[in-house]
């Protein structure tokens, strides 16, 4: 499989866009859950009690419904005493294979897209993408977390026929915790 990275920086903002199916971004090319998330992965509902300092916490996107989507943005707020973004990103979408993130001060911006002259993505109860992210401190994993420390907001899609849609419904998130 052959993967194109290329970063692009214009005026203190940079991004990372990684070109390729099933191409995650890592800092260090290392495979890991987001690879094989099904397989050691334990979903948030039946995992509440203590996360320990470097347990993984992956959030998966999803979409209640997708028609004709070639690209979409939007943001993840979290909370940074509790999770640090592991710079690790994967798109569940096959035909979307540009994703990029960039972690700002209070949240993290996240964009994808289709390349080429390509038909938009059509579907229904789709999952997006997985963002990756570990633990920096240990906390205590309570039923309403996900409402709490990580939130999805400012949804937005882009069209194949070039409609720019803001703030989108429908679009939510679920967490899944590898304990160490």
């Amino acid at each position: 499989m052959c993967t194109l990275c290329v970063c692009v920086a214009v005026a203190g903002f940079s991004a990372w866009f990684f070109v390729g199916k099933d191409a995650p971004a890592t800092e260090d090319g290392a495979t890991g859950i987001l690879d094989d998330l099904g397989k050691e992965g334990v979903p948030l509902d039946s995992f509440l009690g203590q996360v320990s300092t470097g347990d993984v916490v992956v959030v998966n996107v999803f979409a209640d419904e997708m028609y004709c989507v070639y690209g979409y943005q939007f943001d993840i707020n979290y909370n940074k005493e509790c999770l640090e973004y592991r710079k690790r990103l994967h798109s569940d979408i096959d035909e979307i294979i540009t994703i990029f993130a960039t972690d700002k001060e209070q949240q993290l911006l996240i964009g994808a897209t289709m390349v080429g002259d390509a038909k938009g993505y059509s579907g229904q109860g789709v999952p997006v993408c997985r963002v990756e992210f570990v633990a920096v401190s240990d906390f205590e994993l309570e039923p309403d977390f996900a409402m709490k420390y990580v939130m999805l907001s400012t949804v937005n899609v882009v069209t194949d026929d070039l409609q720019y849609l803001e703030n989108v419904d429908g679009w939510a998130v679920s967490l899944v915790v590898q304990s160490l």
